[in-house]
């Protein structure tokens, strides 16, 4: 029996992480031959072991990272190391991603459509030596898919040699829609939004102004008719929600969820929702998955990233922009003009998407 490791940002109660996780769970029980390997995956505890004691690496044969911004020093020393341990160990990385990176470096991708050359990595990742890691990690691997073209960009620009590397799309584009039918509903007057934080780690820096502006667009929304429903999906999501929720002070129109759902209730939360506005990048996914156009606030490189490689550029508000409340209601005029056709390149998406994801469950036979 071979030992498969998925590697992720697991046990800490964000719903993104999780379903990156069940999504390739339940495609590798569909798909691999499963009397020949047994899958595990890391939590806190088990992750925090591997990174201090390497000669654990040698107890599996495959280690995949998974979904989400895991293309870090932390993970890919964990990596680097297995390969060191093992030589004969197979290294596979199934959609993940780049985050942390200034909004001045995104200036240019966005400027120059990613071609920006050469970056010092120690401008990236003050890590010691992560480029030289992250190459010899691409070129033992089996298997290399990257969640954006930004992330793919980025390590062109560290000096990478990417040509194994595929642009996959997020892995989470890989749910199904409620019903198994991509939707837009225009005549709805209901708008979901996703709040939480990022502990200050944000373009902007200051959570408490965006959170004031926030209200104060949501308000306006309310005053046009709109019905609003807040939620949370990561546990540390649930108080500045309800901050939020207090902040307007509007029971009759604004609806405020509050506890923790799975990605399948999510998506049933907002099946019937005309579009939203969500802080944290896998709620834009789950909308996406659904049909429903979103508004994405760009708080991280990640937000862009995941935008950028679904065409919705257009659909990011900066969460340090200095008009935030008026591009916000500007945004959400281009929906209600343009609704329909936004989501339209959906399905061809979610296809290739898992074209490329499915890739990896070859190996596995």
């Amino acid at each position: 029996m071979k030992k498969v490791l998925y590697l992720g940002w697991l046990g800490h109660q964000n719903i993104g992480d999780e379903l990156m996780w069940d999504l390739f769970r339940e495609k590798f029980y569909t798909k691999a031959d499963n009397d020949v390997y047994r899958l595990s995956h890391t939590d806190k505890r088990i992750k925090n072991k591997l990174s201090y004691n390497k000669n654990l690496l040698k107890n599996y044969d495959i280690i995949v990272l998974g979904g989400g911004s895991l293309l870090t020093p932390g993970c890919i020393n964990i990596l680097y190391q297995a390969i060191q341990v093992n030589k004969d160990i197979k290294i596979m990385i199934w959609g993940s991603g780049i985050d942390w990176i200034e909004k001045r470096y995104l200036n240019k991708f966005i400027l120059k459509k990613g071609n920006i050359g050469r970056i010092n990595e120690f401008n990236i990742f003050p890590h010691k030596g992560f480029v030289f890691k992250m190459q010899q990690v691409i070129n033992h691997a089996t298997f290399i898919c990257v969640r954006g073209h930004y992330t793919y960009k980025m390590l062109q620009s560290m000096g990478l040699a990417v040509d194994k590397v595929i642009v996959s799309g997020d892995p989470g584009l890989l749910l199904h829609p409620i019903n198994g039918e991509h939707r837009f509903t225009s005549e709805s007057n209901l708008v979901a939004v996703n709040w939480g934080t990022a502990k200050n780690r944000l373009y902007g820096k200051n959570e408490m102004k965006l959170e004031k502006e926030m209200a104060n667009s949501i308000k306006v929304l309310t005053e046009k008719g709109n019905k609003i429903r807040i939620y949370p999906i990561w546990k540390d999501d649930l108080l500045p929600c309800q901050r939020l929720f207090q902040l307007i002070g509007d029971n009759e129109n604004v609806e405020l969820i509050t506890s923790l759902l799975d990605q399948h209730q999510i998506m049933e939360l907002i099946k019937d929702c005309k579009f939203t506005i969500n802080f944290k990048l896998h709620a834009n996914v789950l909308s996406a998955a659904s049909g429903i156009p979103f508004i994405a606030l760009g708080y991280r490189f990640k937000t862009f990233d995941f935008a950028q490689s679904i065409g919705l550029e257009s659909l990011v508000v900066s969460t340090d922009d200095p008009n935030f409340e008026q591009s916000l209601l500007t945004a959400v005029k281009y929906i209600e003009e343009h609704g329909p056709s936004l989501m339209s390149n959906i399905p061809l998406i979610h296809k290739e998407c898992e074209r490329h994801l499915d890739q990896i469950f070859e190996l596995f036979k």
